[in-house]
């Protein structure tokens, strides 16, 4: 039930820890952290099967945010694994046959690289999939092919923008 309130409605732990503690239900978020860290490794073969069928999909949009991980802003500078200290939440929701489907991954790997990932277990002989994102760089998959298709709302918004900064200087 924890694992679904938090990953299933977006429930933050801490949020449930008030819960817990106005039900007489003592559950620190530390705790409820390490409940669902040790049922995580049990749903992996179904989590491995969604983003293999997610893989197979006709359609993919992709999309990044930010974010700041604690851990990895405390890492020395020397560090592999901190090389770089952007985190990134990718999220994908991938088509086929008219289903959709939830992934998202969290961690140093952007757009493309988790895209890449997923598209690794793409049956041979599909023809590409349209990928709709932004029109960032590194939200395409530099080794694997897709059908790109730009997001409309992103474009408009980079005109939206060229046509005030030129009345600004027209103004001036």
């Amino acid at each position: 039930m924890v694992a679904l309130l938090k990953y299933g409605t977006g429930l933050p732990f801490n949020r449930m820890e008030k819960l817990h503690e106005s039900l007489g239900v003592p559950l620190p978020a530390s705790t409820q952290w390490e409940i669902v860290e040790k049922t995580a490794d049990k749903i992996h073969p179904a989590y491995n099967e969604l983003i293999r069928q997610a893989a197979q999909g006709q359609l993919l949009h992709s999309d990044d945010t930010t974010m700041k991980i604690l851990a990895n802003l405390k890492k020395p500078k020397g560090d592999d694994e901190a090389s770089g200290k952007g985190s990134f939440t990718t999220g994908v929701l991938a088509m086929r046959d008219e289903r959709p489907m939830a992934l998202f991954f969290t961690g140093k790997k952007h757009a493309g690289q988790n895209m890449a990932e997923i598209l690794k277990q793409r049956a041979s002989g599909l023809s590409p999939p349209i990928q709709m994102c932004d029109a960032l760089s590194r939200n395409v998959p530099k080794e694997l092919e897709t059908i790109l298709a730009n997001c409309l709302a992103h474009a408009r918004r980079n005109f939206v923008d060229l046509v005030r900064a030129s009345r600004r200087n027209a103004a001036m």
